[in-house]
């Protein structure tokens, strides 16, 4: 009897054993496009998903597929390569695991479904900006102005970007209706629209963001910072798939400052949309630091009207150069 219970208890275990084993999946390969990983699959049950060995894993991914007999798998994945290696390739990836063919049954081996997965390319430099769109003041429009001659002059400039700019317009002063007495907006194709709608027009998927220098001497800073919210809600509601970045406001020339108008305000205001962008998740542009000397005010070299008449804020063409290169050179 102790002899029948022993053989049946040493049956049990290499049944446990071999079921074990059975269950495993050898490695595979998948693209994770929505998480821009190449990653692979680590070894998994059928039945619940093993977490692998954490090391040199930094997160993991629950992944499904199905064999060829329609058995549901559930895998997770660790960070294998950055898909960067692979910006402008196809890859293609077969996935073979081992099922259970039944109590004490042979193993087999069966080939999953290929998949095909083309990357994204990743995108610098000129061809960044392909699909942006600058919206901002006198100091952007003066931007726009530079571009544009540039590429009149056969050169590439900031790629094919688009400009939705006008003299003295702010977040405050473009959140009335088009035509709207003192109200300042941007135009399209010579018509003025609402930055929202200018931005659908021109089919951007990103949009550089000036404005504030005809913000924060005249208004109140909370006044401010509900337009600026405003302002953000509206774009995003309008264009859900737009980037957003925030570019600084940029220093006033020696001499120029006046009342509200001089820098200590300039930096309090860039304080407030480093606030704002950590609020709305949306990367700040720090412009103001590449255009200011050691004592903070706009460098004498990049300023277009620093005369006697001028407001000692617009790029001449030097400065708006350097504005071009830091963009490139940053993104």
């Amino acid at each position: 009897m102790k002899k029948t219970i022993c053989i049946m208890v040493s049956v049990l275990m290499i049944a446990c054993v071999l079921l074990t084993a059975c269950g495993k999946k050898e490695d595979t390969y998948v693209q994770n496009t929505s998480a821009g990983q190449v990653e692979r699959i680590a070894d998994s049950t059928y039945s619940d998903a093993t977490e692998p060995n954490s090391e040199n894993s930094s997160s993991y991914t629950s992944y499904s597929s199905t064999t060829a007999d329609n058995t549901q798998t559930a895998t997770v994945a660790r960070t294998w390569t950055s898909v960067s290696d692979f910006t402008g390739t196809t890859i293609s990836v077969t996935t073979r695991g081992k099922k259970k063919s039944g109590f004490f049954k042979k193993k087999t081996t069966t080939e999953l479904t290929t998949v095909t997965v083309p990357t994204e390319k990743e995108v610098h430099g000129e061809e960044f900006f392909n699909d942006a769109v600058f919206i901002g003041d006198s100091v952007s429009l003066g931007l726009s102005y530079y571009v544009n001659n540039q590429r009149d002059a056969g050169n590439s400039c900031l790629g094919s970007a688009q400009f939705l700019c006008s003299g003295s317009m702010s977040y405050s002063n473009s959140r009335g209706e088009v035509g709207k007495k003192n109200t300042i907006h941007p135009t399209y194709k010579g018509q003025e629209v609402l930055i929202e709608d200018g931005i659908k027009l021109c089919g951007a998927k990103k949009a550089f963001i000036m404005l504030g220098m005809n913000d924060f001497a005249a208004y109140d800073i909370e006044y401010i910072k509900g337009n600026i919210r405003d302002t953000l809600d509206k774009i995003i509601a309008k264009n859900p798939e737009l980037k957003i970045y925030i570019e600084s406001v940029t220093p006033i020339a020696y001499g120029k400052e006046h009342g509200k108008f001089n820098n200590k305000a300039v930096d309090e205001f860039n304080e407030v949309l480093k606030g704002i962008c950590k609020e709305y998740s949306i990367q700040y542009v720090d412009i103001n630091s590449q255009f200011r000397d050691a004592n903070g005010y706009f460098k004498a070299d990049y300023c277009g009207d620093n005369g006697s008449s001028g407001m000692g804020i617009h790029m001449n063409p030097v400065g708006c150069k350097a504005w071009v290169d830091y963009l490139i050179k940053t993104f």
